[in-house]
């Protein structure tokens, strides 16, 4: 019972008005199961009367009525369509588009950081952190940019998360930094949508070793109105007067975003949450709701029901004759 409860909360009919036709099934019923006169056939004289049989009065008694209005009942409910919520759908209108650009190159295989009591590399830490940020941003479109000596495109700006990190995780890595190069290629994929707020979170474990530098490169950002979100992984720890001069912090400041390190997962995941807590946009979601439509259930029962009560009244006839 508590099961059909939950499957049925929220049942709703999409079209109510309709249901005001159901107003008119009481007067019709009326009308047409009210009984009639006695069939009668005008005759000289009632000599030989007694050898008829009791006169049966006008096909019309309750069960045939029965047969008549359930299958209309059925069929205005089926019109009004009943519905039940299946889940909520992620709105493709709201949110905001974050492209991760993820540092590749040869130095992540280091295994110097610990997941659940495990030594793991580097980028193992890296995509286990990302799957689990991910998955807290329905209503966000995000694509990955993987990069080393130059950048390439894992995942374009989707919805669909699960596709994304399943391509994540299929990528390799390869030698060279190039992090100017990474942030110019995600701005472009970033800059296609004007109407959203746009996001680089970028991870690194080193220094920029090909291409342009990241300094170089933030400006195109903030052409853009891109916010770029630097974190520096790996299990030295940059000094606070080093950190206020390290590219990757003027980068963050120049584009409006922050500077972060992450010596181990742990930090990693905490950076990613205040992230997440620093870019959820304070508007009104709208909701879409995917729905179970059960109009069909209600025009196959009022089918069911017209096909059986034909049957029965072809059957009561052939009796009477």
């Amino acid at each position: 019972m508590t099961d059909v409860a939950t499957m049925m909360s929220g049942f709703e009919f999409e079209y109510p008005g309709v249901l005001l036709l159901l107003l008119l099934v009481p007067p019709l019923s009326w009308w047409v199961g009210r009984r009639g006169p006695l069939p009668s056939v005008p005759v000289p004289t009632l000599r030989g009367a007694s050898q008829l049989g009791s006169i049966p009065r006008r096909q019309a008694g309750r069960a045939q009525l029965f047969w008549r209005l359930v299958p209309l009942v059925l069929l205005i409910l089926a019109l009004a369509r009943p519905r039940v919520p299946r889940g909520e759908v992620p709105d493709p209108s709201r949110g905001i588009d974050i492209m991760l650009a993820l540092d590749f190159s040869r130095s992540m295989a280091e295994t110097d950081f610990r997941l659940k009591g495990r030594r793991v590399s580097r980028r193992d830490a890296l995509v286990a952190v990302t799957d689990d940020f991910i998955e807290g941003r329905g209503n966000d479109r995000i694509g990955i940019v993987c990069f080393a000596r130059t950048p390439w495109l894992v995942s374009p700006l989707t919805l669909d998360h699960g596709w994304a990190m399943a391509s994540l995780k299929e990528s390799e890595l390869a030698t060279g930094t190039g992090i100017g190069w990474a942030i110019q290629a995600s701005t472009t994929f970033l800059k296609q949508d004007s109407d959203r707020s746009r996001v680089i979170i970028l991870v690194t474990d080193g220094d920029n070793s090909a291409g342009p530098r990241p300094l170089d490169s933030a400006p195109v950002a903030v052409r853009n109105g891109i916010k770029v979100y630097t974190i520096l992984v790996g299990p030295e720890s940059v000094t606070p007067s080093a950190a206020a001069n390290h590219e990757l912090n003027k980068v963050a400041r120049m584009t409006g975003g922050l500077f972060f390190q992450a010596q181990d997962a742990r930090a990693l995941g905490n950076i990613y949450s205040a992230i997440d807590q620093l870019e959820k946009r304070e508007l009104v979601q709208k909701r879409y709701v995917s729905w179970q439509e059960l109009y069909p259930w209600f025009a196959g029962a009022a089918l069911i029901f017209w096909l059986t009560g034909t049957g029965w009244t072809q059957l009561v006839r052939g009796r009477v004759a």
